[in-house]
């Protein structure tokens, strides 16, 4: 029976999507920095918005993770505030996940990951309810 590092099942699973998903990015952001103004200038329109008139919920997230990369953290949280969330969690997980699992010692094992994630839904969703409330209300666009 092989021994449990941490008290969330899901851990050890989320750990290595995090690993993916570090692979993907590192090959995605060279890409985002060739691009960065057709991608922020409206090289891209939001199908959802065309179709609904209504932002969606990732309505500016790729100028908040372009704020994020070049360092500004509050920008990139008025744009889009999922991002440096999730950004700030995975930075937080993935440190203490290897922290837990080389030294065994270093790092917290009740890591509540399943719970961030919850969190960080709640956040991509709270935001888009307010940010639509405050643009259909009084027209002003947070983009």
């Amino acid at each position: 029976m092989e021994k449990r590092f941490f008290k969330d099942d899901l851990t050890d699973t989320w750990f290595k999507i995090g690993i993916a998903f570090a692979i993907v990015f590192a090959i995605a952001a060279p890409a985002l920095y060739i691009f960065e103004d057709y991608l922020t200038d409206g090289g891209i329109i939001c199908a959802f918005y065309t179709l609904t008139k209504i932002y969606c919920p990732g309505c500016g997230g790729t100028r908040s993770v372009e704020f994020l990369l070049h360092g500004h953290l509050f920008k990139s949280f008025l744009y889009n505030p999922f991002v440096p969330y999730y950004a700030i969690d995975y930075v937080v997980f993935m440190i203490n996940t290897i922290l837990v699992k080389t030294t065994k010692k270093l790092g917290f094992t009740g890591f509540p990951v399943t719970g961030s994630i919850y969190v960080g839904i709640g956040v991509l969703l709270g935001q888009w309810i307010i940010r639509n409330i405050i643009f259909k209300i009084w027209g002003i666009t947070c983009l």
